[in-house]
């Protein structure tokens, strides 16, 4: 009797870890991976955030310092719209992004006549690693511009008023091989976060984006204007 207890009791644990091993597994997301426009999701070694109107699809997960593969879909709804994604460096993972497609759906009621990829911490590899500029119906792409920095890719061109363009074949490649693929390839940063943010310029707006050096003394001198707003403040009701 004593064996056949312990045997059931044995036979009763292995099971309970088994399960907790399910139920581990079962809670490791499976690729592909779809962000929602709104949240995030840490992901090879990056906390990456999607705004309102903006998926991320995780395609596959690099080794340590490899590339990973997203793909992108951006609604704009109006012109000189700005929509950016967000990675945020959490621990040693991907090195190189590479975005194989995204579709780019114009929601406003004109014209756009360009549009913009910038990246603010970060390089793109090269103008030939880049998406070659696209064309379609009610969309074309002619030509495709890439500023000494290396952050801020120009597309000229247009795209009619709810239409969507699709940028990218979806096949990963790897960057400095000529882009066979037609890919949008990234140099992260290494230790340091990065914002890929995209632009649409036409009669409603412009793409005219400020440099990233820009953006943080602008914010400086916005935190020192708070500071001596605060000590006047301070000395009135002194």
């Amino acid at each position: 009797m004593r064996s056949g207890c312990r045997k059931s009791v044995i036979a009763a644990i292995a099971a309970i870890a088994g399960l907790g091993v399910c139920r581990a597994a079962s809670a490791i997301p499976t690729l592909p991976i779809v962000i929602s426009g709104g949240t995030s999701l840490e992901w090879d070694g990056w906390n990456i955030s999607a705004p309102t109107g903006t998926t991320v699809t995780i395609l596959s997960e690099s080794n340590e310092g490899g590339q990973l593969n997203i793909e992108k879909d951006a609604s704009f709804t109006a012109a000189g719209q700005v929509v950016p994604v967000s990675f945020q460096h959490v621990s040693s993972g991907a090195s190189v992004i590479d975005v194989v497609d995204e579709s780019i759906f114009n929601d406003s009621s004109s014209q756009f006549t360009g549009f913009q990829f910038l990246l603010t911490g970060g390089t793109f590899s090269s103008v030939s690693d880049a998406f070659g500029p696209p064309a379609g119906t009610g969309y074309s792409f002619s030509k495709v511009q890439l500023n000494a920095a290396g952050d801020i890719l120009s597309y000229t061109g247009t795209q009619n008023a709810t239409t969507t363009s699709m940028w990218g074949t979806g096949i990963a490649g790897s960057p400095g091989v000529g882009n066979p693929d037609d890919n949008l390839f990234i140099d992260a940063p290494a230790g340091a976060d990065f914002v890929l943010k995209e632009i649409s310029s036409g009669s409603g707006g412009s793409a005219v984006p400020m440099p990233a050096a820009v953006w943080q003394s602008l914010a400086g001198l916005a935190g020192l204007a708070l500071f001596g707003i605060g000590r006047k403040l301070k000395n009135r009701t002194a």
